[in-house]
């Protein structure tokens, strides 16, 4: 019951999943690898991509809190891609309420207009 596969074979798995698209994947098998210039490499892509969750798991995996300017920053990102789920999610985690509020409107009003 002990996984003797070696670290640098899983990293290779990690990259088939990232090659295919499945981040999230490739994530978990990184970070059985320990193989943190892949997670760090995911950590951008999810913020390229507005993936707030993606984002915040390769962080926690990094033992790393998002600061309240890297939750605004993605969560701009977000907005700018439409994903206002995650938007309003990574808002949330500024505590500028605010902030929240005008995106709940935007929201809204995208709701009116489908």
């Amino acid at each position: 019951y002990i996984d003797s596969t070696d670290a640098e074979t899983i990293k290779k798995y990690g990259d088939l999943f990232l090659e295919a698209g499945n981040i999230s994947d490739a994530l978990d098998f990184y970070n059985k690898a320990k193989y943190l210039d892949g997670i760090e490499n995911i950590k951008k892509m999810s913020f390229d991509s507005g993936d707030v969750m993606i984002f915040e798991r390769a962080m926690k995996i990094m033992n790393k809190e998002p600061s309240p300017d890297q939750w605004e920053n993605i969560g701009q990102k977000a907005i700018s891609l439409k994903k206002y789920y995650f938007a309003k999610y990574a808002l949330e985690k500024t505590g500028k309420q605010e902030e929240v509020n005008s995106l709940l409107k935007i929201m809204k009003e995208g709701n009116k207009n489908n």
